[in-house]
């Protein structure tokens, strides 16, 4: 009995040796009359190579990028769920590259993995993100009276 569960166990953590997840704001945001400009598009793709279940390359690299009002806390802090440090790193080079911005709005992102997998996490494998934002920039003027374009 315990080799048929171990090889179930064995067979279930081989089998997932693909998956692919996207991710979309969950809702556009409210903007306020601000000084803030809409720049253009900016993108980025990082990959992480996966050995024991750990990214050696980027275990000591300080590269992260928060999603203001996109989840974030507990969830970043586990293997699944919230951003991957891969989307995070993509985030962080895809605003890098464009210098003038000072955030990225409507993001989008597509996340896969392949090897062995434990979900979306790789025990030995490789996960890739990809991310396309755009730019914006907020100026230092303050916001006008409701319903008026800011001084």
């Amino acid at each position: 009995m315990r080799r048929v569960i171990l090889a179930l166990a064995a067979g279930a953590l081989v089998a997932g040796c693909t998956m692919k997840k996207h991710g979309v704001p969950g809702a556009n945001p409210e903007f306020a009359k601000a000084d803030y400009t809409v720049l253009g598009k900016t993108n980025h793709e990082e990959c992480g190579t996966y050995i024991l279940g750990i990214d050696w390359g980027h275990l000591f690299a300080n590269q992260k990028a928060a999603v203001s009002g996109g989840g974030g806390g507990l969830l970043d802090l586990l293997p699944f769920g919230g951003m991957g440090p891969e989307e995070s790193r993509a985030m962080y080079h895809a605003l890098d590259k464009m210098p003038e911005a000072t955030h990225l709005m409507a993001h989008r992102s597509h996340t896969t993995a392949s090897g062995v997998l434990l979900g979306m996490f790789p025990i030995f494998g490789e996960r890739c993100s990809s991310v396309e934002a755009r730019g914006v920039k907020i100026g230092d003027k303050p916001a006008g009276p409701p319903g008026q374009p800011p001084a």
